[in-house]
């Protein structure tokens, strides 16, 4: 098929679910004019069955173009180092300035959600801050359950060789589930379809792992990160507390990871995260990689989570969950922009057990 593979593959998920569960970029070659969408309640686990539709007449055949695909995977959530196996330069590159080193007006430039913020005149309130929302991010992951979700998502690729963006919408159930270990943090993320058959989307962006994110405030991880407290900004009516981080690579214990083709890097990030001055959540989380990893071709990308409370009628069980989610980026030849929306959060249980052969 003439494919080669980007993956960034993301910490506590078995090896027959990395594939399927990562970010996928799938570069369609298309004629001049041509989109592509697909709708879909009940996608099948090789993907969406479509076609293209241009501005002529025609219908453009999808099986035309399969072979001009271009794959590509990514998956951001911290992976745990110890467990990744390849080219390992990623600590000896110098990383360029990041969000803790910027300057007010260099940070509102390049954050510009920031453009309102009051900044702090003293780094004082950092350390308490960092204990209790690390105490708040320990606690989530330590009482989370196995939950399920409706996700609709709307994933666009563009690019200067095509005259119309693809397209790419969809209805899912997006499930987040615990696994069993020492390291809580490491849930496993994917999607399925009506049937709950896994699905492998095709064609398109396929972004996941956001309820993962926080993890980056574990207690655990916060060694393998620098931070810096820049005040206050107003999110959801509060007051909230702002922090940026950026990761340490000599010493961080996670990061992404990223392969294409036969060459592999590892990817850290930086961010910022908005914090609810009183129960010390996560309202908001920003994640950009801290430079290009120009080895796969990944030139940026930044991740954008609002987090809002869910309280599931079993038990009266609350967690704080992804609520909006914009992915966008750009490698070599591509720029994607992925919208997520999710709703009607349900507990998910799996039961097991033998039935009685003689009743």
């Amino acid at each position: 098929m003439g494919r080669n593979a980007l993956s960034i593959r993301a910490g506590g998920l078995g090896r027959s679910l990395l594939r399927s569960v990562a970010l996928a970029v799938l570069m369609l070659a298309t004629g001049p004019g041509a989109a592509w969408r697909c709708v879909s309640t009940a996608v099948e686990p090789q993907g969406c069955a479509a076609t293209f539709t241009s501005t002529g007449k025609d219908p453009i055949d999808f099986t035309e173009h399969r072979a001009k695909l271009r794959a590509a995977f990514l998956y951001l959530p911290p992976r745990p180092l110890c467990q990744v196996t390849g080219p390992q330069g990623a600590e000896s590159q110098a990383v360029p300035k990041t969000f803790l080193d910027l300057t007010p007006d260099e940070l509102a430039k390049e954050v510009p959600e920031l453009k309102h913020l009051k900044f702090a005149n003293s780094q004082d309130m950092l350390p308490q801050i960092l204990e209790r929302v690390g105490a708040a991010v320990a606690d989530f992951f330590d009482n989370f359950s196995n939950t399920t979700s409706a996700e609709h998502v709307l994933f666009t690729v563009e690019s200067q060789k095509l005259e119309l963006p693809l397209h790419y919408e969809a209805m899912f159930d997006y499930l987040a589930l615990a696994k069993p270990g020492t390291d809580k943090t490491r849930l496993q993320e994917y999607r399925t379809d009506s049937k709950g058959q896994q699905v492998n989307v095709r064609g398109t962006v396929a972004t996941a792992g956001f309820v993962t994110l926080p993890a980056y405030f574990h207690p655990n991880y916060q060694r393998g990160s620098r931070f810096r407290y820049l005040g206050r900004d107003m999110v959801k009516g509060l007051s909230a507390y702002v922090v940026a981080f950026t990761q340490r690579p000599e010493v961080a214990r996670q990061a992404g990871w990223v392969a294409f083709d036969d060459k592999a890097a590892y990817v850290f990030v930086q961010g910022v995260a908005w914090i609810d001055p009183a129960r010390f959540r996560i309202l908001r989380l920003r994640t950009d990689i801290q430079r290009p990893e120009l080895s796969v071709g990944l030139q940026r990308e930044t991740t954008e989570v609002e987090y809002s409370e869910v309280t599931f009628k079993q038990g009266g069980k609350t967690l704080w969950l992804p609520h909006d989610v914009i992915v966008s980026g750009q490698t070599n030849q591509y720029t994607f922009h992925n919208q997520h929306r999710y709703s009607d959060y349900r507990l998910f249980t799996v039961q097991t057990g033998e039935k009685d052969k003689n009743p």
